[in-house]
Parts: C-alpha cells; structure tokens; sequence
C-alpha cells in the first residue's frame, strides 16, 4: 500500500503544481485546460509504446469506453466549472469548496463499490476539512459570492465523479489508455467551451506553447494519469483523504515561488489535515 501512496502523493503534488503554471500561460484558463489534456495524449501513446507491456486490445470493452468517456466529461467540467467560479468568489472559497470532494466520493465509494464505511474514518474526514478550512484562513460568505461558491462546490462534484468512473474503467484496462480516451473527451468539450467564452486559444510564442506542454506533463502524464493508477489499487476512500493535501503543497510551493508565508493558524491546519489523514489511514488499515 506505501507504494501506491506515495504515488498518489506525487502525483497530487504534480496536479498542484501545474495548476500554478496556469498563471504563467497566454491561453485563456479553459483553453488552457483543453490543452492540458490534448498535449497528453501523443505522451501517452509513447509511455504506452515503449512500457513494455502488452495490453490485451479485446479488454477494450463497451464498459471501458463509456467509463472512460465519462471521465473525461466530468473532469472537463470540473476544470471549467473551477476555473469559472474563480471570477464570481475569492480564490481561498474556490479552493476550499472544491476540496470537499471527499464528502461527496465516501456516499459513491458505498454506492459503487460497496465499501464499508467505519463512523471513526468519516470523523477523520470532518477532521480533515476543519484543518483545510483553517489552512484556507478566514472566508467572507455572503450573496455576493455565492454563485461562484455554488460553482465550486459543483466542481467538487464533478472530480468526485470522476475519480469514482476513472477508477472503474482502469480496474480492468490499462491507464494509459484509459486515460487518452479520458483526455480526448475532455479536450475536446475544454476547447468547445473555450470557443464559446472566446478565450485567446492560439499562443503566439514558443513560450506559451512551453508552458503549455508543461501543464500537460505535470497535470496529465504526472499528475492524473499516476493519480488513476495509484487509486486502482487504493481504497477510495483513503485516496479522497489525500486529496486535501493540495492545499499544502500548494501553499509549500507558494512559498518558495511566490514567497507568500502562512499564519500559525494556517499552520496548525496544515497539522490538523495530516493528523486526520493518518486516523483515516490507520482505521483502512486496521479493517485488514
């Protein structure tokens, strides 16, 4: 299990990160998501190439395309959504609603996939986001911010449902190419609504399109494609906990590239998450 933790770990890490290139990139937010995805998939046509492994192609059943599909859906739109709710609410509300997926992934992980939730691990998930809120400081929740709220905690949605139907169609299918199918149909609907929002979609210098192509590889390829393959073999549950340490990392790389420092009650809920992840762990481990 410590293996595809630390996978999952690095992979959050990778995701986090590229979502702060996205600050760098000339292309519009949601053109640039479109990118993120298309970029992806020539990379991992040669991971797939040059792995070694060989698929079995008859795998690609009806199932998978269709599970993969509606990843690709709701992750389209959870990136739009996000990137939309950012105009109307702060970026702390943003950042804070859309990490509650957690709460949203424990009822489909049940539904699903019949895993059995213990009272213990959802207090660690009621822990875990009280640390989150603390970390995200103080928010201002008044009318005028709550459609882009609304809009947030919908992207929590949205994620949740698709690490839920990403977890499904790799459970019996390879990742990388579940995961171009994923990308293909995001990609696709980004740029659709890129072109609907009249976005700038064409980067006019090398520099845009290098960033670009670094979104894809720390978004995509080292991000998602290794979340994907980590949760394949971890309980739902436990990867939705992991989740709330985007936050961490992004304030970590906040503070090295931006030189924004955390308060002490910031810090005690950097504390706070990583004590709840651990409970939260322990109480999968002890079911064994």
């Amino acid at each position: 299990m410590n293996k595809h933790i630390s996978i999952v770990l690095f992979a959050i890490a990778s995701i986090v990160f590229a979502s702060l290139l996205i600050r760098f990139s000339v292309a519009g937010p949601v053109a640039s998501g479109a990118y993120r995805l298309l970029l992806t998939i020539p990379l991992l046509l040669c991971l797939d190439k040059f792995s070694g492994k060989k698929t079995n192609s008859s795998k690609l059943t009806r199932e998978v395309i269709i599970y993969s599909m509606l990843s690709g859906l709701f992750f389209a739109l959870d990136l739009a959504v996000y990137n939309v709710s950012i105009l109307y609410t702060s970026l702390a509300e943003a950042t804070l609603l859309t990490n509650m997926a957690p709460f949203f992934i424990v009822p489909i992980s049940i539904v699903f996939f019949h895993e059995k939730v213990s009272f213990r691990f959802i207090y660690s998930v009621i822990l875990a986001i009280i640390g989150l809120y603390l970390l995200m400081g103080k928010t201002d929740l008044d009318h005028k911010h709550l459609i882009g709220d609304w809009l947030a905690l919908l992207s929590a949605i949205f994620y949740a449902l698709f690490l839920t139907l990403i977890k499904k169609a790799a459970s019996n299918y390879s990742v990388n190419r579940v995961m171009v199918l994923v990308c293909l149909t995001g990609g696709i609907l980004l740029f659709a609504l890129a072109a609907i929002k009249q976005e700038v979609i064409f980067p006019q210098t090398a520099y845009g399109w290098f960033i670009l192509l670094a979104i894809a590889i720390f978004g995509q390829v080292l991000g998602q494609t290794l979340l994907a393959y980590g949760v394949k073999f971890l309980p739902l549950q436990l990867s939705s906990l992991f989740l709330l340490l985007s936050p961490i990392f992004a304030a970590i790389y906040a503070f090295f590239i931006f030189d924004e420092r955390l308060n002490l009650i910031q810090s005690c809920g950097i504390v706070v998450i990583l004590v709840a992840i651990y409970i939260g762990k322990r109480m999968l481990e002890l079911k064994k």
